[in-house]
């Protein structure tokens, strides 16, 4: 056996020569090293390493040093010195240690790892971490890049180059949730000697199945002075891979490592972070060096089990991972969540709220915690959110969570003094919109926001009327409630008032087209110019047009191209303003544009933003040009107590921060243009779906009982909504007919999530 990188001396040479011992020599895998198996003829097994020619001295010293101190544990081999009584050999400049051998498997081999099993590891690296304690080296005092410590850095240099961009996005997603929920702890954990590197290729056990035990540790060459507790996170983190309940096996693990090392509350408020941040930082060191080494099978052994898992592991509520460890460990869990069943809250609800609050699904869900795409009821059962678009950068979102708890605990007042907060937000806002709209007023809610915007085409134009969508719905408050006929028409509605003109909604597949067969010579935009024209004819003025870019309520509808175009042509001739609500489509949903106005090649005067600003903190924007915004400027001020305060407009900013750096824009239209093309496939195998439509994370299926007559299958659409919710999912129901399936997700729904959907909608539809 031959070392090409050691002038061609052959490993049973250097063994004779250096060590003593008559040997025949075979290759081990290794990261950087050379490791050969020696079988003496005594027949004995040794471990002859020859070290990188980049490898420091100290630092292989450290390493001999630790397994010296280490060697009560008899978790890892002894140091055989050479013939001199060196600890460390040389030949050819290429430094050269000889180890006993340590019998087992690797930990990595078994198809299987049971509880006893990954207990008792928890258990030995319990032993490990407390005997690394009392040791110390200066040379592990370094800067490496497999360090938990730098892990962040890591995925910041490196992320960049890992090519899947799905997998990309959920590296950097998870490395920022970690450093944002955990950041505070991480600076308070004991730091300690590590070995730095315990994956389950680095853990031998005995035995030939999972009943076995932990015989051993190998590999000291990633030891580090860094948190204490990464000796174990780092462990479950790869012993949980493909595992069928990762939890569970954390939780074996850290129990085990418990009873020998007693972890700190701050130890268990970062773990779980720690493990995903390791498979993070696994990635994207993978990402880096395999270019360079393409040939090198050792760099890759891990990273597909960790594509499957990863997603997995962020699917988790961080709270329910801390519980559970703590639960493991016996210790107190101190933020629990409710578990009254879900029958007693829903009367008590009935007894103390009004009886028309509606509630969803026929067997309400009691939810109690939230977490990016996820939501979690009072049992523990995780349901898939392909339906709320308040929560827009994901549920809990730990950046939001923590500018929001900053700037609570610094101040929270209103925009009677300065602060710098609310210019901020103005101002990355409008760098994201066209010109001219460059002024911002901020208040709660979308209704508030919608009412400001009327109030602002009002005393610009100083004219009453509005022409509005059928079937929109713009808010909750009495004069929303008066331009929407979503309301006004409906239950309890008392139609429209005299100041209020309906056009039709721009419906490509149920509304009408001109050239049809039976359909009327006009388009919806023409109906718009004909409003227009009355009132000119009355000689009444109209105030403007409001309507959603996207109507959403009106059935996830994307207008035709060109029809806003004509649409605020033909209100602009009659003086009117132009109203863009994007409530519901705005900060990127409809991945190609930040707003969907964009996407229809127009500027409206106004532009509504409202409940996904906040990220479910109350705030919404009304953004106007300066000349509007001077005509409201008429001597009466503005003021909303809580529009603008410092902690709404840092929820803004976070969020802003998030949609930046997580690249959700983009991340929406990648999901979304896979998601409708597994819906559209459907069309094919149901006849029932009568049309797909929509343009990133805003989709909508329209469900007919004959695509010919386009007859709404109203009742199907409950039955199917009510179906998916009891496999695990979460979307609603909108449009005239209450036929249109609406799926509305927050921005971290991923491909997975996608194909879930499609492929459950799929089962559901063929049993309905």
């Amino acid at each position: 056996m031959t070392l090409p990188g050691a002038d061609n001396v052959p490993a049973s040479e250097i063994a004779s020569d250096i060590y003593g011992i008559e040997a025949t020599a075979s290759p081990l895998p290794s990261e950087r090293d050379q490791n050969f198996l020696l079988l003496t003829t005594a027949g004995d097994r040794l471990v002859l390493k020859i070290s990188n020619p980049a490898e420091d001295r100290r630092f292989l010293e450290a390493q001999n040093a630790a397994m010296t101190h280490l060697a009560a544990t008899r978790l890892c081999s002894r140091v055989m010195r050479t013939k001199h009584g060196d600890d460390i050999g040389l030949v050819n400049g290429r430094f050269v240690r000889l180890l006993t051998w340590l019998p087992g498997r690797p930990l990595g081999t078994l198809a299987t790892k049971s509880d006893i099993l990954l207990e008792d590891l928890g258990g030995r690296i319990g032993e490990l971490s407390l005997a690394l304690s009392t040791f110390d080296h200066p040379a592990i005092h370094r800067q490496f890049h497999w360090d938990l410590a730098q892990a962040g850095s890591v995925v910041a240099e490196h992320g960049a180059r890992i090519p899947d961009p799905e997998l990309r996005g959920l590296v950097r997603r998870v490395a920022e949730h970690v450093a944002a929920r955990d950041g505070s702890a991480l600076s308070r954990v004991r730091r300690s000697a590590l070995h730095g590197d315990l994956n389950d290729f680095n853990v031998l056990v005995d035995g030939e199945d999972d009943a076995g035990r932990v015989a051993g540790v190998i590999d000291f060459g990633d030891m580090v002075h860094s948190y204490a507790v990464a000796e174990v996170a780092i462990a479950v983190a790869y012993a949980v891979l493909d595992h069928d309940d990762p939890l569970a096996a954390a939780a074996a693990i850290v129990r085990g490592y418990h009873g020998v090392r007693r972890l700190t509350d701050d130890d268990v408020a970062v773990l779980f972070g720690l493990v995903q941040l390791r498979l993070c930082a696994s990635v994207a060191i993978a990402a880096h060096q395999q270019p360079q080494r393409p040939a090198d099978e050792y760099l890759s052994i891990s990273q597909q089990p960790i594509r499957r898992t990863l997603p997995l592991l962020a699917g988790i509520h961080p709270d329910a991972a801390e519980e559970n460890l703590r639960q493991a460990c016996g210790l107190e869990i101190a933020h629990g969540v409710s578990r009254i069943p879900a029958s007693v809250t829903l009367a008590r609800r009935r007894a103390s709220l009004g009886r028309n609050l509606s509630v969803g699904y026929r067997e309400p869900v009691k939810i109690v915690r939230g977490w990016m795409q996820y939501l979690f009821d009072e049992t523990g059962r995780r349901y898939l959110d392909a339906y709320n678009n308040v929560p827009h950068v994901g549920h809990a979102h730990p950046h939001v969570t923590r500018a929001i708890t900053r700037q609570l605990r610094a101040v929270n007042t209103n925009t009677r003094y300065l602060h710098d907060n609310v210019w901020l937000l103005a101002e990355r806002l409008t760098a994201r919109l066209p010109e001219p709209l460059r002024i911002c007023f901020f208040v709660n809610s979308g209704s508030e926001a919608n009412e400001l915007a009327l109030r602002l085409a009002r005393a610009h134009t100083r004219q009453r009327d509005l022409i509005v969508l059928d079937f929109a719905y713009h808010g909750n408050t009495t004069t929303m409630v008066d331009i929407s006929p979503y309301k006004f028409n409906g239950p309890g509605g008392r139609g429209a008032p005299e100041w209020v003109h309906v056009a039709p909604i721009p419906d490509a597949y149920r509304g009408s087209r001109p050239g049809e067969e039976g359909a009327p010579a006009r388009s919806p935009a023409d109906a718009v110019g004909e409003i227009v024209d009355r009132l000119r004819d009355r000689r009444m003025g109209l105030a403007g047009f409001i309507a959603e870019t996207y109507p959403s309520v009106g059935g996830q509808i994307v207008p035709p191209s060109g029809y806003l175009e004509q649409v605020y042509a033909h209100v602009r001739r009659g003086g009117g303003v132009c109203i863009a609500d994007e409530v519901q489509t705005g900060l990127g949903r409809i991945g190609t544009d930040f707003c969907a106005f964009q996407a229809q090649g127009v500027v409206p005067d106004v532009l509504v933003l409202g409940k996904p600003m906040g990220n479910g903190y109350p705030l919404a924007a009304v953004i106007t040009t300066e000349a509007i915004a001077a005509s409201f400027d008429n001597g009466m001020e503005f003021f909303s107590t809580f529009g603008g305060s410092t902690v709404s407009c840092a929820a803004g900013l976070a969020v802003l921060d998030v949609l930046e750096r997580e690249e959700l824009q983009a991340h929406a239209l990648r999901v979304g243009d896979r998601l409708l093309e597994s819906l559209r496939s459907l069309m094919y195998s149901h006849s029932i779906v009568g049309d797909v439509r929509g343009s990133g994370l805003f989709l909508g299926v329209e469900l007919v009982k004959d695509r010919s007559t386009r007859e709404p299958a109203t009742a199907t659409a409950g039955a199917v909504v009510e179906a998916l919710r009891e496999e695990g999912i979460l979307i609603g129901i909108e449009g005239p007919f209450h036929n249109i399936l609406k799926i509305r997700p927050p921005m971290p729904f991923n491909l997975a999530d996608a194909d879930l959907v499609a492929a459950t909608l799929d089962s559901v539809l063929a049993g309905s």
